[in-house]
């Protein structure tokens, strides 16, 4: 009888045998150190160089860039000269060839002119009056402290170094009993000096909130206190207000009376006045029946006899 085609076969005839490949990308160990047999897939690029960073920081990202892509020398001479721009490409030219035709002189051209080893005295004075900018973070503050001390004492052990940095960066701090607080905790290096001040602007933020909370309650609470006395001083004064205008409304009234009365009597006065006589100033006449008036016609005016004339 033959086999059916169509029966499926068993599992364990379907399976592959394994066979153990050696991959040719991997590495051996020896102290410790890997070494890559082949060039990786992703190469890692270094940044451009325009002169105005860290020469430091690019040599040690160039060289990293470097051993993990496994360039030749004339590979390195040729990343290196692209990677520079601006006042870093001028040594392309401005330099002979004799000091640009290797990685090595080309290295030290470069740190000649933009490391840091030969502007110590430099990078002193910044990192001695490096003060803390208004709105800088301790982050920024710390790196930067970090930078201008290792680039000013660029032999000076590691140690001694962050003792160094932690001072200045103390120093930097803006608030002088902020970085009084600080100092009292001792910090040991740079890192630690940098946690304790953050841990400080916490607690010191949190602390300036709750002052603030107490002072607004202590606020409302003398306003609420002061609410009472406030309606009191109004009742006094609206009922002063109102005592005053009583005494001004009779003042008034007693004035309109008083003008009232001058006016009458000033007017009977004018009367009496003219119900005189004007001659003699007897009421019981006027001055067209004045007897003395008529006697004056009759005898004539008197003569003083003392007077005996010129």
């Amino acid at each position: 009888m033959q086999p059916n085609p169509r029966v499926r076969k068993s599992s364990s005839a379907r399976k592959p045998k394994l066979v153990a490949k050696v991959d040719s990308s991997s590495s051996s160990s020896q102290d410790g150190v890997h070494v890559r047999t082949t060039k990786p897939k992703h190469t890692p690029k270094p940044p451009n160089y325009d002169g105005a960073s860290s020469f430091e920081t690019f040599l040690a990202q160039f060289q990293n860039c470097s051993v993990y892509n496994q360039w030749t020398q004339s590979e390195q001479l040729a990343y290196l000269r692209g990677l520079l721009e601006k006042q870093a490409g001028q040594v392309l030219w401005d330099y002979s060839t004799e000091s640009t035709n290797s990685v090595k002189k080309l290295i030290r051209a470069l740190k000649e002119r933009f490391g840091g080893a030969n502007q110590g005295d430099k990078f002193q004075i910044e990192v001695k009056n490096r003060k803390m900018k208004a709105g800088e973070s301790l982050q920024n503050l710390h790196s930067g402290i970090r930078r201008l001390v290792a680039l000013a004492f660029p032999n000076l052990d590691h140690k001694a170094r962050e003792l160094m940095a932690c001072d200045h960066f103390i120093d930097a701090l803006d608030d002088p009993n902020f970085a009084l607080k600080v100092r009292e905790r001792m910090p040991k290096n740079l890192d630690s000096a940098l946690r304790i001040a953050l841990q400080l602007a916490v607690w010191t933020k949190d602390v300036d909130r709750v002052r603030q909370d107490l002072q607004k309650d202590m606020r409302t609470r003398e306003v609420a206190k002061a609410e009472p006395k406030k309606q009191d001083l109004t009742e006094a004064l609206s009922k002063r207000i109102t005592e005053l205008e009583k005494q001004f409304a009779e003042v008034r009234y007693s004035k309109s009376n008083l003008s009232s009365a001058e006016g009458a009597s000033s007017s009977v006065e004018r009367e009496k006045k003219n119900s005189e006589c004007w001659g003699c100033g007897d009421p019981n006449h006027r001055i067209w029946g004045c007897p003395k008036l008529s006697t004056e016609k009759t005898t004539g005016p008197k003569v003083n006899s003392a007077y005996h004339g010129p």
